[in-house]
């Protein structure tokens, strides 16, 4: 992930929400003490809530406390209280300064609709059903422009109407550069019990979009790592109201891009099939499907609902 970022000088200010024991801050610091980054200095905000946790972090990042040329700050705190306690300007707020690096491998954990998470995100109009989007949402306002985030996160924000909100928030300040897709399901995060589809995507805040690179390995390992640039209206759909993302893995179109028909027709016949999202039987069904295609190119989710 820390390959990612493009190179950079100056000041690095760095975040690092749900931090766990450092290992994405670790990789970041160490591609910088080993040259592939050209900053005088970096400052790091770990946050990390897991107080098991912090110590391990805290020995993590004195690894790299060697020079006068790095701070790192470690937040043993909720992360999106203490962000949209900043981006309010809460009088009680620890400020925190725009970050030029973000990289998050933030929990997945669904926000009750009347939860404090999400009354909180809500006073800086972010609109989310899920602490992982929520994580990516909140960075992204916290990122200075032309700043870069890399975040690993389940692929489910990319359709459904639940993620609808998220999507148009990402979308409109910033820009995607890069997506990776792990062929594997079972062995991409094997050790970690992972079952979710999951994704390396590279945002940049207000940055142009254009093509988008798209790049696939079968596992963690990179071994058969292959990837092509696609023009971004093969990522969004120009006439799509619901703003999906696509992660497409070959260079011919696919029936459903080349004919908008076919497209609403499969959002029409699953409106038919399945006529609300909180239908017990439509859940039913969609469980049963499982992720199974539905003839129409889309699928179901373990999270979202597919209109």
């Amino acid at each position: 992930m820390a390959g990612l970022f493009q190179d950079g000088t100056g000041k690095c200010r760095l975040l690092d929400a749900g931090a766990g024991i450092g290992s994405l801050s670790a990789a970041f610091l160490s591609r910088w003490r080993t040259g592939g980054f050209h900053f005088s200095r970096v400052e790091l905000d770990a946050f990390e809530l897991d107080g098991a946790l912090v110590g391990h972090l805290a020995q993590t990042l004195d690894a790299y406390d060697q020079r006068n040329d790095f701070v790192g700050n470690i937040y043993a705190e909720d992360f999106v209280l203490a962000a949209v306690e900043s981006l309010s300007g809460s009088f009680f707020a620890n400020p925190l300064e725009p970050y030029t690096h973000v990289i998050l491998n933030p929990p997945y954990k669904k926000i009750n609709s009347n939860s404090a998470h999400r009354l909180a995100l809500r006073r800086v109009g972010i609109e989310t059903v899920n602490l992982y989007s929520a994580f990516v949402a909140l960075a992204t306002a916290m990122t200075a422009p032309g700043g870069q985030i890399v975040a690993i996160i389940p692929r489910s924000f990319c359709n459904g109407p639940y993620y609808r909100p998220f999507r148009d928030f990402i979308l409109e300040r910033a820009a995607i550069r890069h997506m990776h897709l792990f062929a594997s399901r079972t062995k991409a995060f094997k050790d970690d019990d992972v079952l979710q589809e999951n994704i390396i995507i590279l945002l940049e805040r207000d940055g142009r979009q254009v093509a988008v690179t798209i790049s696939t390995s079968t596992d963690d390992t990179f071994i058969d790592l292959s990837q092509r640039d696609y023009p971004f209206d093969r990522i969004v759909f120009p006439d799509d109201p619901e703003r999906f993302i696509h992660v497409p893995t070959s260079p011919e179109r696919s029936a459903i891009e080349l004919s908008s028909a076919i497209r609403y027709t499969c959002r029409i016949g699953l409106r038919d099939r399945f006529p609300k999202p909180h239908d017990d039987g439509a859940l039913s069904e969609r469980n049963r499907m499982g992720n199974r295609g539905l003839g129409c190119g889309y699928t179901f989710s373990s999270d979202s609902f597919q209109w």
